[in-house]
């Protein structure tokens, strides 16, 4: 009687199991979502699947495009602005258990006339668009064991009025202007290489408290008697209305000398030479109203034989 209890249990448990590992295994192609914060859509978006490779109960699923950037460009545009925070969300058919996958590889691709940026997505899901302005293909992957799926959407990144204006005295967030370049110009006529250099806002909206600035550790940039620095502010938008440069005491970053700049030409040529070599430079850009200095944000570099 014991015998028979324990194999009619034991069936039962293997038909429990059986009919778990069938639901656990039969996940279709997962659908992705993408997730804008503070979008003026206010709503999340369903992406466009394109490759596909995926196995399950419910049947084998393959997929083949040759061009995911022609078919991302052929999706409704989806809006955004610089530097915008958005998230990726994977949805299963609630009827198969929802979504079970272990431990997926996720990867978030921006592409453009066959050029690639890569998003970085954190353990959240949770990325930030970049912020140069243009239209691009959004990719996403999602890869779980031997089976994968790719996504693709119509990214436009684009600037509002609000994002490039002073609006009721108040400047754009200060993550969203573009920030100034610097090159580095050699004597040998190359067409210039990204030069070593931090910058940072010192105050952006809030600047009646006159808080003083701590420089960062010096970046150094390597350079030679000849060799020529171009900086270049022409994509900040509200243009600043003073920039300064400064020359540092690297010893206790007082200001040995104070330059104004033209704010006309929107780019600044610095010649090295004997004597500048080894100075560490910071050039001062304001957003002024009258007196009244509404941001303040600083370029820190030293030239370094």
């Amino acid at each position: 009687m014991n015998k028979r209890l324990k194999l009619i249990v034991g069936m039962l448990f293997i038909f429990v199991l059986t009919g778990s590992f069938g639901e656990d295994y039969d996940v279709g192609v997962p659908t992705a979502h993408l997730h804008l914060e503070n979008s003026l859509q206010n709503k999340q978006i369903q992406l466009t699947k394109a490759n596909i490779s995926w196995s399950s109960y419910s049947g084998d699923v393959e997929e083949t495009i040759d061009n995911i950037e022609k078919l991302g460009l052929t999706q409704d545009e989806i809006r955004v602005f610089p530097n915008q925070e958005a998230s990726l969300e994977f949805k299963e058919k609630e009827e198969n258990g929802g979504d079970i996958w272990s431990d997926p590889t996720l990867t978030a691709t921006l592409w453009k006339n066959g050029e690639q940026i890569d998003i970085e997505l954190d353990d959240n899901r949770e990325f930030q668009f970049p912020l140069k302005e243009g239209t691009y293909v959004l990719e996403v992957k999602f890869i779980d064991s031997e089976d994968s799926a790719q996504y693709v959407a119509n990214i436009v990144i684009e600037k509002t009025s609000k994002h490039t204006k002073i609006t009721d005295g108040k400047l754009p967030e200060f993550t969203l202007m573009e920030m100034p370049s610097i090159k580095k110009i050699q004597t040998t006529g190359d067409p210039g290489v990204i030069f070593d250099n931090s910058y940072s806002k010192v105050c952006w909206n809030d600047c009646t408290d006159n808080r003083t600035y701590n420089y960062p550790d010096i970046h150094s940039g390597d350079v030679e008697v000849g060799d020529e620095l171009h900086i270049d502010w022409h994509n900040m938008k509200p243009d600043p209305t003073e920039i300064n440069l400064l020359q540092i005491n690297p010893e206790n970053y007082e200001i040995i000398e104070k330059e104004s700049i033209s704010i006309t030409n929107t780019t600044l040529g610095l010649k090295v030479d004997e004597e500048n070599i080894g100075v560490y430079y910071s050039l001062e850009f304001l957003w002024k109203e009258g007196n009244d200095i509404k941001g303040k944000s600083i370029m820190n570099f030293k030239l370094n034989n």
